[in-house]
C-alpha cells in the first residue's frame, strides 16, 4: 500500500509542478522562457514541492541508490513534512488574500498549497520511519529555509524581484526583513521540535497497520 500511495502522489505532484511552470512561462508575466523559469524557481513553495515529489518518488528508485537512501532517512522525511506544513500555513494566513490564480493555475495552486501538504503529512504519519531523529539536529533543519531566504533577498536586491512581500528589503526595510527571517527561523526550530516529539509518540506499528 505504501509504495502505491507514494507512486500516485509522486505523479500528481510532478504533474502539478510541470503544469504550473508551463502556465507561468505561457503567461509571459515575467518575460521570456528563461526569465520565467528563473522566477518560477524563486518560490519556496516550488522548492518544497520538488522535495515532496522526490520523497514520494522513492518507490521508483533503485533500492540501493543514494537518492533513495537519503529520502528514506527519518530526519529528512520529517523535515520535509515541516517545510510543507509551514508552506501551507503561511500561504493561507499571509498570501492567499493577495494571490488569486484562475483556471488551471487555481487547481495546481490548490494542490501545491493544500492537497499535497495534506497527502504528505498523511504519508509521514502512516508510513515514515520515525526512529533516529534528534533534537540536536534541529539547527540543520533551519538551514534550507534560511539559505533560501538569504539567496532571494540578495537576488531581490540585484534584480528588484522578491517572491514574497516579507522578503522585500526595498519596501519593508532591512530591519523588518531581518526580524521576519528570525521569526521564521524560530518557527522552523520550534516546529521541528514538535515533529520530533510527535514522531516519537506515534506507535511504530502504525505503518504496518495501513
Amino acid at each position: 500500500m505504501k509504495d502505491n500511495y507514494r507512486r500516485i502522489c509522486a505523479l500528481l505532484v510532478w504533474a502539478a509542478l510541470i503544469i504550473q511552470c508551463i502556465v507561468l512561462v505561457s503567461s509571459k508575466e515575467y518575460g521570456g522562457v528563461l526569465a520565467s523559469i528563473f522566477t518560477y524557481l524563486g518560490f519556496f513553495t516550488i522548492w518544497t514541492n520538488i522535495l515532496l515529489a522526490l520523497a514520494f518518488s522513492v518507490p521508483f528508485l533503485s533500492p540501493r541508490s543514494n537518492l533513495r537512501m537519503f529520502f528514506e532517512r527519518p530526519a529528512v522525511r520529517a523535515a520535509i513534512a515541516l517545510y510543507i506544513l509551514i508552506v501551507a500555513v503561511v500561504y493561507y494566513v499571509l498570501l492567499a488574500k493577495i494571490h488569486h490564480p484562475e483556471g488551471i493555475a487555481a487547481i495546481t495552486n490548490t494542490g501545491l498549497h493544500l492537497i499535497f501538504p495534506v497527502l504528505y503529512i498523511i504519508d509521514w504519519i502512516a508510513f515514515a520511519d520515525k526512529r533516529g531523529m534528534r533534537y540536536k539536529n534541529l539547527p540543520l533543519w533551519t538551514l534550507f529555509p534560511l539559505a533560501y531566504g538569504g539567496f532571494n533577498i540578495i537576488r531581490g536586491m540585484l534584480t528588484g524581484f522578491y517572491p514574497y512581500p516579507f522578503l522585500d528589503v526595498g519596501t519593508r526595510g532591512a530591519v523588518s526583513v531581518a526580524i521576519a527571517m528570525l521569526i521564521f527561523a524560530a518557527i522552523y526550530f520550534i516546529g521541528g521540535a514538535a515533529f520530533i516529539w510527535v514522531g516519537r509518540r506515534i506507535k511504530s506499528s502504525l505503518p504496518n497497520q495501513l
